[in-house]
């Protein structure tokens, strides 16, 4: 049976028997919370629970962290995802709407999360307004998306994706009077070329038999050799493209 609400869309793929255990893409994680986790500081809110693997970076990399926060507004996610993992008493799960979430209700963070969570955001720019409401001054909004938009395909629409990003993309929704950019750039190159044969020449669906096929095999492949290689790599070069833009923001004040 389908499975299916107002947010998740077609983010239950990896829900299938078939996939379980697959989906994670543990080199992959650890590649996205590395971009980023000098940035992260122990009072967190995480946008965007999905199956809870980057919250076990978080909590691997933080385990005394003050609290960790994690919302996710979608009931399926949130209620298929509920048992993975064990986490500490300072980690909590909501199913929350980021625009429900008030200073009032759950107090201030220093470092506020969206992992693949604001291109599924219509109103995206007061996505990040609201955010800083939430955040103390000097807090950080730590982002990634997919990025690029030539490579929008069925994929990103099965996904409930609003929108691919560029730099200059990302830097419209930004409010510089609020915040101050500390950086906006592009990782995974060589995931563009996966992303353009597969999902926008091939058109495979993940909900498919070529789609499960792809993450047993090439999908593995790319997580066990090319996430590896890439983290590397980029250490030491800026790629002017990349299948996934990061940017990391600071609250004025």
């Amino acid at each position: 049976m389908e499975l299916t609400d107002n947010y998740v869309h077609g983010m239950d793929w990896s829900i299938q028997d078939d996939l379980k255990g697959l989906s994670s893409l543990s080199n992959y994680r650890k590649y996205q919370y590395n971009v980023i986790s000098k940035y992260i500081g122990n009072n967190i809110l995480e946008v965007g629970s999905g199956d809870r693997s980057f919250t076990k970076e978080i909590v691997a990399d933080k385990p005394n962290a003050e609290r960790i926060i994690s919302i996710e507004p979608s009931p399926v996610l949130f209620g298929e995802h509920k048992d993975n993992f064990q986490f500490p008493s300072s980690v909590s799960f909501f199913p929350e709407d980021l625009f429900n979430v008030t200073p009032d209700t759950y107090g201030k963070f220093d470092t506020a999360i969206f992992i693949h969570v604001l291109e599924h955001i219509e109103k995206h720019k007061e996505a990040i307004d609201h955010t800083a409401t939430l955040l103390k001054p000097g807090g950080h909004v730590l982002i990634e998306v997919p990025a690029l938009p030539f490579l929008n395909s069925r994929h990103d629409e099965m996904l409930g994706h609003y929108r691919r990003y560029t730099k200059k993309v990302m830097r419209s929704v930004i409010n510089t009077d609020i915040y101050e950019i500390v950086r906006i750039g592009y990782n995974d190159p060589i995931g563009v070329f996966g992303s353009l044969l597969y999902f926008k020449l091939l058109k495979i669906k993940l909900k498919s038999g070529k789609g499960t096929s792809l993450i047993k095999n090439q999908g593995s492949f790319y997580d066990k050799y090319i996430i590896p290689f890439e983290q590397k790599i980029e250490k030491y070069v800026n790629f002017p493209f990349g299948l996934c833009l990061t940017a990391i923001l600071k609250k004025k004040g």
